[in-house]
């Protein structure tokens, strides 16, 4: 990346801009650049619209950015608001805001702190949540862990440790809320189905939920839990069918 000949781009009232390669690119006012653009560094705090593919080593989203391509990054944050209408691959992603994937989504550390809505699979060495999220497809990841301030939703979840706990209150506002998800939707964890080694669950509603120890705290709505190892259940929750795997 670093060999190409590259300069800065700096917007800071109104402008237009083509892709190509660059060092710095900053956005402090309303951007536009068309075409796909590889850079070091990316910060918006205004506002731009990218017609193609974004490449960078770092990138910061304060103010609000959409790209219609897809988003490539070593290290990525989002305070403001993001859409990318294509595919994200990142290693390290942070959400403090809100962020909107058309596409799929890959990183090695994906952590969410505001709202989260990927239509495709959602794949992550580790997962963290601490706000709200709505994942299409599949979410995986080694080590999952959410903290429930929101509603939470995924059509299937996979991986090795899967922690689920409600938090202490509902800190998202109606905003993300309407962006992200329909007012009536259960107000904890969502899924299908839930697949993992070591799994604990609170405020969660699942059809099925397969593992080797699994524990269900209270809040929970679980139509079947099939287990290898150990099954524990609160009395708070409701789990119409147990059964040990041969």
């Amino acid at each position: 990346m670093e060999k190409k000949n590259r300069h800065d781009l700096k917007i800071s009232g109104s402008a237009n801009a083509s892709g190509g390669y660059y060092n710095n690119v900053v956005v402090n006012g309303q951007g536009d650049i068309n075409g796909d653009f590889d850079c070091i560094d990316l910060k918006v705090s205004g506002t731009s619209d990218i017609d193609g593919c974004v490449k960078t080593k770092t990138g910061k989203i304060v103010g609000r950015a959409a790209i219609t391509g897809d988003l490539g990054a070593d290290d990525f944050k989002v305070s403001g608001m993001l859409e990318v209408r294509g595919a994200v691959d990142a290693k390290e992603m942070k959400i403090d805001g809100t962020a909107v994937v058309g596409g799929r989504c890959s990183a090695d550390h994906l952590e969410v702190k505001g709202g989260f809505k990927v239509k495709g699979d959602c794949t992550a060495e580790t997962f963290v949540s601490k706000g709200a999220f709505s994942v299409g497809g599949l979410l995986n990841a080694g080590s999952i862990e959410i903290v429930l301030y929101g509603p939470c939703r995924a059509k299937e979840i996979g991986g090795e440790t899967i922690t689920v706990r409600k938090g202490n209150t509902f800190r998202l506002g109606r905003l993300i809320n309407s962006l992200l998800f329909s007012l009536d939707l259960h107000g904890g964890l969502t899924t299908d189905t839930i697949e993992g080694d070591d799994i604990y669950l609170e405020d969660t509603k699942a059809k099925a939920v397969r593992g080797n120890n699994v524990s269900i705290g209270q809040g929970c709505d679980i139509g079947l839990v099939e287990y290898r190892g150990k099954f524990e259940q609160s009395k708070q929750s409701q789990v119409k069918e147990n059964r040990k795997a041969r």
